[in-house]
């Protein structure tokens, strides 16, 4: 599913994303998270051994709200699933995701921690429109 060009300015925007996945006895688990909006899709770097990862691993289900802190009754909600889950060794992802909230680069987990990458495929737009 498209994302209305309504959104793409917030999409690319500094706000944080609030990212909501399935947990292992069915109970929500929602975290805030940067991400990165390429023009087409909402890009996301997940850690090996965190919640989120392991939530996604089991089951796919996503849910990613994005509110312009200006405008707290504009926000757009993206649900759907994750695309490939695929490792990003390179820290290709994970660093231009950094890039685009600070302007740079600065590696905060323990060497050779695993990162992934993956995109969400949109299946269901809500959103607000503020005044």
């Amino acid at each position: 599913m498209e994302i209305p060009s309504e959104f793409h300015d917030l999409l690319s925007s500094k706000a944080i994303a609030m990212v909501g996945t399935i947990g292992g006895r069915g109970e929500p688990q929602v975290t805030p998270l940067w991400f990165l909006w390429d023009g087409e899709r909402v890009r996301i770097s997940l850690v090996d051994g965190r919640q989120k990862l392991r939530n996604l691993q089991r089951n796919p289900a996503i849910s990613l709200v994005v509110v312009d802190p200006a405008r707290p009754t504009y926000y757009v909600e993206l649900r759907g699933r994750i695309d490939d889950l695929v490792p990003d060794p390179e820290l290709v992802l994970e660093q231009a995701v950094a890039r685009k909230y600070t302007g740079g680069w600065t590696d905060v987990e323990p060497p050779g921690t695993t990162r992934y990458a993956t995109s969400i495929v949109v299946e269901k737009i809500t959103s607000q429109r503020g005044h």
